[in-house]
């Protein structure tokens, strides 16, 4: 993803790059591999992200309650979708 161009821009006082400092090519022996999934996002695996707005009170007691529990906040979210499943008769799956 590219930044996006500031609302302040002005076209008219960029200062030229030299012509030494734009060229950045690869040399023709270099390889280029592309991440697989599990090596960009270490132990998420191949999960969906799933966010909710809560009040910052109620951010703040969940991340104490990882912290009492010597657990994460990832493993607490997963544990209350799974009671939620069970609670609603359906198979606890995350």
């Amino acid at each position: 993803m590219t930044k996006r161009t500031p609302l302040t821009f002005k076209p008219d006082r960029v200062t030229p790059v030299p012509a030494r400092l734009e060229q950045t090519s690869l040399p023709a022996n270099t390889e280029i591999r592309k991440p697989e999934n599990d090596e960009t996002k270490p132990g998420r695996g191949r999960g969906t992200f799933i966010a909710a707005h809560v009040m910052p009170e109620a951010a703040k007691q969940f991340k104490l309650l990882a912290v009492q529990r010597d657990t994460t906040v990832q493993e607490l979210v997963v544990e209350a979708i799974n009671d939620l499943f069970a609670k609603h008769g359906l198979s606890r799956i995350a």
